[in-house]
C-alpha cells in the first residue's frame, strides 16, 4: 500500500441527541425511538485528519464519504481510500476510480460476496463459481459522455457528489446512469475481491491497519468526551 498520507480511511462515529438538531433522525437500528447523527471523518495513514462532515444518523455513509474525501482541508487527494462495509457501494468503487482512486473497503462476509465477469462463456476453474455476476458494459459504453460530466463536475467542486450520488438513485434504486456508474465499479469491486483473497495477506494487512488506526482515533475521542462510554461507535451526547 501506499504511504506518504497518500492513503485515507473514511468511517463515521454515530451518537444519539437528547435535543433537537438540524440533522438528528430516528435510528432504531442504534438508538430504538432516539434521534442520532452521524460525524462522517477521514484520516490519513499519518493518523492526522483530513475532514469531517455531520450528516444524518439514517442515512448511508457512501452518499456522503465523496464530499468529506474532497474536502478543502484535506490537502491532496489521497490515491487509496479505505472504509467499512456501510460507505461501500457499487456505484462507489466506480465514481472513485473515475476520479482516480482506489478504493479498498473492509467488506464484510467475504466469503459471501459475488464476484464478477465480463464474458459468461470464459472458464475461471476454481474461480468460476465466485464470478457468478455479469457485468454489461454495454451500460457504461451507452452512458459514457454523461459518466464523464458528472466526474469532471465533482473533480472540480461544480457539484458536490452527495447530491450526484443522490440524483443517480431513486428509492434506492439506481437509475440508468447510475447502473452504469455501478456497473464500471464492478470490475474493480471484483479485483479487489481477488486482492482479499489472495494468499498474500499484505494486501488484507494494509486496509486493517488503516481501518485500526481510524478507530483509535474514535475510541480516543469517546475517551475524552466521556471516559464511562461504552467501546463502540454508538453513543449519547
Amino acid at each position: 500500500m501506499l504511504r506518504g498520507s497518500l492513503v485515507a480511511a473514511v468511517d463515521g462515529m454515530r451518537f444519539a441527541v437528547s435535543v433537537p438538531t438540524a440533522f438528528a433522525q430516528p435510528n432504531r437500528k442504534f438508538f430504538g425511538s432516539k434521534r442520532s447523527m452521524t460525524w462522517l471523518n477521514a484520516m490519513n495513514d499519518r493518523g492526522m485528519g483530513r475532514d469531517a462532515k455531520i450528516v444524518s444518523g439514517t442515512v448511508r455513509d457512501s452518499l456522503h464519504m465523496v464530499d468529506v474525501i474532497f474536502g478543502l482541508d484535506g490537502g491532496d487527494l489521497p490515491e487509496i481510500v479505505v472504509s467499512d462495509t456501510g460507505s461501500y457501494s457499487d456505484l462507489t468503487f466506480g465514481l472513485l476510480e473515475l476520479l482516480g482512486i482506489s478504493y479498498r473497503p473492509a467488506l464484510a462476509d467475504l466469503p459471501g460476496q459475488k464476484g464478477w465477469r465480463i464474458s459468461s462463456e470464459a472458464d475461471y476453474g476454481l474461480l468460476t463459481t465466485l464470478a457468478r455476476g455479469k457485468i454489461d458494459l454495454r451500460k457504461v459504453r451507452r452512458n459514457w459522455e454523461d459518466i464523464l460530466r458528472v466526474v469532471a463536475s465533482i473533480y472540480t467542486g461544480t457539484v458536490r457528489a452527495y447530491d450526484v450520488v443522490t440524483m443517480l438513485q431513486r428509492d434506492g434504486h439506481p437509475t440508468a446512469l447510475g447502473e452504469a456508474f455501478a456497473a464500471y465499479g464492478r470490475v474493480f469491486k471484483a479485483l479487489h475481491i481477488l486482492a482479499c483473497i489472495d494468499v498474500d495477506e499484505t494486501y488484507r494487512r494494509d486496509i486493517n491497519a488503516i481501518r485500526n488506526l481510524q478507530e483509535g482515533r474514535h475510541a480516543l475521542a469517546r475517551e475524552l468526551r466521556d471516559p464511562d462510554a461504552p467501546d463502540d461507535d454508538e453513543n449519547e451526547v
